[in-house]
């Protein structure tokens, strides 16, 4: 799918409660708003692996980039997250 990529964080230490690592991302998008009588963009965010949001870190944003989501079970919720994309991120003209 196309998405409008307008940004993204990537938090990445050790817990100092557990002494565990942890690296987190999120990548914020615009999607277009779909309906009867809708228009526009709508904005949303995914959770996703820092390795695919470093993609990112020479591309002008906002830009435009096919992503690839997937379902999966988190503290027994279901969420979609970033499964795979960013490989044709190009900056929106």
């Amino acid at each position: 799918m196309k998405a409008h990529v307008i940004g993204y964080e990537i938090a990445e230490g050790v817990s100092k409660k557990t002494g565990n690592a942890y690296s987190i991302g999120k990548l914020y998008v615009a999607l277009p708003v779909v309906g009867k009588g809708a228009k526009g963009l709508m904005g949303s965010m995914y959770d996703c692996e820092p390795a695919i949001l470093r993609k990112l870190e020479n591309i002008n944003l906002p830009c435009l980039a096919d992503i690839e989501q997937q379902d999966v079970m988190r503290f027994g919720e279901r969420k979609q997250e970033i499964a795979k994309g960013l490989d044709s991120a190009e900056s929106a003209k």
